[in-house]
């Protein structure tokens, strides 16, 4: 059965604010996603070209070529998942120094500049005070929290569904793709939207529904999924996605509903236990769990 076409509101950056050219910021709080026209520093090809290639064999030849592929073959960042057509990388930002090109680390870095932009943003007009960010975010506003940045392959020949219908775990997520099948459960329906040229699609995560749940204008984290995908003459369906996420050691908060208190509602490593349970379904009972954080100066400094 056909479904509706979904057109998210878009923004741009000028000098460091978000400005919308259609539709507004409150519109894509409760939509729970909005594109984002992509900076002209932002060059993509390292990113397409891990996409394209990561799952492939590695070849002898230039060294530099060879790092953009074989991550089938490297343990803990690689998951094939069984029930859907989706094979991914997911890594953190310190296996990801170690694993990925130079180029593609820049662009990761870039995205992950822009994440938290954005998380500043929202945090702002949720009237949250800084003063709150850090501990509320896990650092993520200003350079902490855990960076999980995902590619992923959609294999055409398994007549399975592409990928589950399931909300982002963490405060923002950075995407790209740029083929069809991306579907989102907006307005009481599911609606599927077609990639905006030049464009991230950011979405909203669960961390920080939770988080503004109780704010006068709260955001949403958006529900969506990846239909079944056919084979392309152009190439296999891909996305790569940057996510700024808590330390599963931290807590889930909640502010207060005039913004100037937060409280905890438990641990972040239940709350992804009980996603990867109803999401995945499969063995990888550990999806998207780290302790580890990157080297962040300010959070170490915030340490007893």
């Amino acid at each position: 059965m056909a479904i509706r076409t979904f057109y998210p509101a878009r923004a741009r950056l000028h000098n460091g604010q978000m400005v919308f050219e259609e539709g507004d910021l409150a519109s894509a709080l409760r939509q729970g996603c909005f594109a984002l026209r992509i900076p002209d520093d932002i060059q993509l090809w390292p990113g397409l070209k891990l996409a394209r290639e990561f799952y492939l064999p590695v070849y002898e030849g230039n060294p530099d070529e060879q790092s953009f592929r074989g991550f089938r073959e490297r343990s803990g960042v690689f998951f094939d998942r069984e029930h859907f057509q989706t094979e991914h990388i997911l890594i953190d930002g310190p296996r990801r120094l170690l694993e990925f090109p130079v180029t593609a680390n820049r662009l990761c870095d870039q995205m992950f500049v822009l994440g938290r932009l954005l998380l500043r943003t929202i945090l702002a007009h949720a009237s949250i005070p800084q003063d709150l960010w850090p501990r509320a975010t896990d650092f993520c506003a200003t350079d902490g929290g855990v960076e999980w940045f995902a590619v992923s392959h959609y294999r055409p020949d398994r007549d399975m569904p592409g990928a589950p219908a399931h909300k982002d775990t963490g405060f923002i997520t950075v995407l790209y793709y740029d083929q069809p099948g991306l579907e989102a459960y907006i307005d009481r329906e599911w609606q599927s939207i077609p990639p905006v040229n030049g464009h991230f699609l950011i979405n909203f995560g669960g961390a920080l529904e939770v988080l503004t749940a109780r704010c006068p204008d709260p955001v949403m984290a958006v529900l969506h999924r990846v239909r079944q995908c056919d084979p392309d003459p152009s190439g296999d369906r891909f996305s790569f996605a940057a996510f700024l996420n808590p330390a599963a050691d931290g807590d889930v908060f909640q502010a207060s509903s005039d913004g100037r208190e937060i409280h905890s509602l438990g641990s972040v490593e239940t709350f992804l236990r009980r996603f990867n349970a109803s999401t995945w379904k499969d063995d990888h009972a550990d999806f998207g769990i780290s302790r580890g954080t990157a080297d962040h100066r300010s959070k170490a400094e915030a340490q007893p």
